[in-house]
């Protein structure tokens, strides 16, 4: 990733989501700010292998496009790195795409979790619109 054309921050913020800390960050992008999520720490919290995530990421046509490197706090000493990040309504797609049947028998209730609950819990706090969480009826 080349740190020249990392996107800065505007702002960071983090949500505990099952006692993990996912965290968000918000750049300006010409005249609109825009919300972009972390992957790789997503990954280590499910225990899937970073490089094929990043790999079948890089192989996908629209999350290829859309992803960014950001430039965003990687220790609690405040350090900062590059972080392959995808815009926050994408990252629906890209974890819906992490197969359940084949990750191991020990994290797949953690990931089955993260897929069932991620999308609404992250939107309603990093946007704080109120969003309906109970599971729809047919």
């Amino acid at each position: 990733m080349n740190e020249e054309n990392a996107l800065v921050p505007v702002e960071e913020r983090t949500i505990s989501f099952y006692d993990d800390e996912i965290r968000l960050v918000i750049v300006q992008r010409g005249n609109r700010q825009q919300a972009f999520v972390p992957v790789r720490p997503i990954c280590e919290f499910l225990d899937v292998a970073w490089s094929s995530q990043l790999r079948r990421i890089n192989r996908d046509p629209i999350l290829s496009e859309v992803t960014s490197s950001v430039t965003v706090t990687v220790t609690e000493s405040g350090q900062r790195g590059q972080m392959l990040c995808l815009p926050l309504d994408y990252l629906n797609g890209w974890l819906f795409g992490i197969n359940a049947d084949r990750v191991k028998p020990e994290i797949r209730e953690r990931l089955l979790r993260y897929q069932r609950e991620c999308y609404q819990v992250l939107a309603q706090a990093f946007t704080g619109a109120a969003v309906d969480t109970s599971t729809p009826t047919m």
